[in-house]
């Protein structure tokens, strides 16, 4: 009698620890997390949150600037650009901000990263050349990708590893580019949109992007930095949507699911974090403190930064001596 007691005891306690243990490790595979830059501490720093806008954490907590973080594929990195050595430069830190390294020996005017869907290789533009750049993660083989009109060129790697897209900013246009044939095409051609900072759906049939129309019979320079608005279109360019109507919007960034896109918005003279159904509309504001910006996200299959109660704190703390 004592011998059975003693088992339904253990096969309690069993229970009640897979409980505290096992279902935070199943919600980890589906929670959204939004990186982000932020001004609320007084320079540019790394933030994650949650992708409702809670839970608000500092990674980076340096002197330096710290922006334009992108998630690596798998989720437990972050590729950023940071002047901590004198000049904006890549960088790579584990997805809680530990570990915190250079990607190339040498330094030099690097900015606007993103990753190849494999995790290999990443893009970036040179600003003191004017082009894209692809290189490995590990700094390795550097190679000039594309020329572009200006350092903005923002390239973004389709979900199949074959195109990618940026700006091109003659007219403000995007163009993308066949990694295997070098072909340039121009995406929306005889469309007259003023149109760049592309993002790529994550099955890869559609591009979401900040732009507005040209205005008809309009001549000369075209003042465009209070009118940018969001729209959708897909990859041929045959159907085109206007998302956001409302002004300024930039860097749209998709959700892992397709559903929603976040982007940034000037709101009082800061930019601000805000998600829309990529759809039917209906945007979310999600931070309002400081100015927030340069955000990217993923369905994260690790951990949040910290526990997401009291009773995970020892487990936390055991994982990650591992």
């Amino acid at each position: 009698m004592e011998c059975t007691a003693s088992k339904l005891f253990s096969a309690i306690i069993s229970v009640l620890l897979c409980q505290q243990l096992c279902l935070p490790l199943a919600n980890a595979d589906t929670t959204a997390s939004i990186v982000f830059t932020s001004t609320r501490d007084g320079n540019k720093e790394i933030y994650v949150m949650n992708a409702n806008g809670n839970r608000e954490i500092n990674l980076t907590r340096n002197r330096a600037d710290d922006l334009d973080p992108t998630w690596s594929p798998d989720g437990e990195q972050i590729l950023f650009v940071s002047n901590r050595e004198g000049v904006r430069d890549l960088y790579l830190m584990d997805a809680d901000g530990d570990n915190v390294q250079s990607v190339f020996q040498r330094s030099t005017h690097r900015e606007q990263p993103a990753w190849s869907p494999d995790g290999k290789m990443i893009a970036y533009a040179a600003p003191e050349e004017n082009a894209i750049m692809i290189a490995s993660i590990t700094g390795r083989s550097e190679k000039r990708l594309a020329w572009i009109d200006s350092g903005k060129g923002y390239p973004a790697w389709s979900p199949d590893g074959s195109e990618i897209a940026y700006n091109w900013m003659g007219g403000g246009g995007i163009r993308l580019i066949n990694l295997d044939t070098d072909r340039i095409t121009v995406f929306l051609k005889g469309r007259k949109f003023v149109r760049w900072q592309p993002a790529w759906s994550p099955t890869g049939d559609r591009l979401a992007f900040a732009a507005l129309k040209w205005p008809e019979n309009h001549v000369g320079p075209l003042r465009v930095d209070d009118k940018l608005t969001l729209y959708v279109a897909d990859r041929e360019g045959a159907r085109v949507k206007h998302l956001v109507k409302e002004p300024v919007v930039n860097h749209p960034t998709w959700s892992s699911d397709g559903s929603e896109i976040l982007y940034e918005k000037m709101v009082d003279n800061r930019k601000q974090l805000f998600k829309v159904d990529s759809e039917r509309g209906k945007p979310q504001q999600l931070t309002r403190s400081g100015a927030n910006y340069l955000a990217d996200w993923i369905d994260s299959p690790v951990l949040a930064v910290e526990p997401t109660n009291a009773t995970l704190t020892t487990v936390w703390g055991t994982m990650k001596r591992k």
